[in-house]
């Protein structure tokens, strides 16, 4: 009887000591870290991840945007916001493209845009005052913030503002030379033809000095 309960013991003890076992050795296998990616590839990885954060870095920085007005021969004259290095096609294309009068010959559609500037794309058989050949960019009727002085502009140039043809044109520099000059830009709006809506839009871009 003695000797049966000894090797229940037995086998019990034996029992135990191999669970025991099973379990560490799951235990020490859980614990075990697993490279999915290996530490050579992982450096790789990490020179991509820079790579590509430079790579958007100079893309902003090419991204930077200007803005430019360009008046005469496009089909919708006004101001134009564009990306830094943009020629001129890109901008003549978000303003509807060029008029069936456009004078091709002169116009470099490949010429880089500068921030702030006027231009203004000249028309068939146009006399360009400023011996450009390509484009004009208005400078003599233009301080120094860019807008047009109404009060020594002539016809061409005004015509160059939205909305203003040739008629109005006329009347602005015949109204100007009748009463001196104009005293502050509120009063184009004297001018037949220029009303609160016509001059909202070209308040911003004209100047009396």
């Amino acid at each position: 009887m003695k000797a049966n309960i000894r090797n229940i013991m037995i086998f019990c003890c034996v029992l135990l000591l191999v669970l025991a076992g099973i379990f560490m050795s799951d235990k020490l296998q859980f614990g075990k870290t697993i490279y999915v990616v290996s530490p050579e590839e992982n450096e790789v990885a990490y020179g991509d991840e820079v790579s590509e954060q430079s790579y958007d870095d100079k893309k902003l920085a090419l991204n930077k945007e200007m803005m430019v007005y360009i008046s005469g021969e496009v089909k919708i004259p006004g101001v134009v916001v564009i990306s830094e290095g943009d020629r001129m096609i890109n901008a003549i294309e978000k303003l509807g493209g060029l008029t069936e009068n456009a004078d091709y010959n002169r116009i470099n559609l490949a010429m880089k845009l500068e921030d702030g500037m006027h231009y203004i794309i000249p028309k068939v058989g146009e006399n360009i005052d400023n011996g450009n050949s390509q484009i004009t960019i208005s400078s003599n009727t233009q301080n120094s913030s860019g807008k047009i002085n109404i009060n020594r502009a002539d016809e061409m140039q005004l015509k160059s503002l939205p909305g203003i043809g040739e008629a109005i044109a006329k009347r602005i520099v015949t109204y100007r030379d009748q009463n001196g000059g104009f005293k502050s830009i509120d009063e184009i709006k004297n001018v037949s033809g220029i009303g609160d809506k016509k001059f909202e839009d070209i308040k911003e871009l004209i100047s009396i000095n």
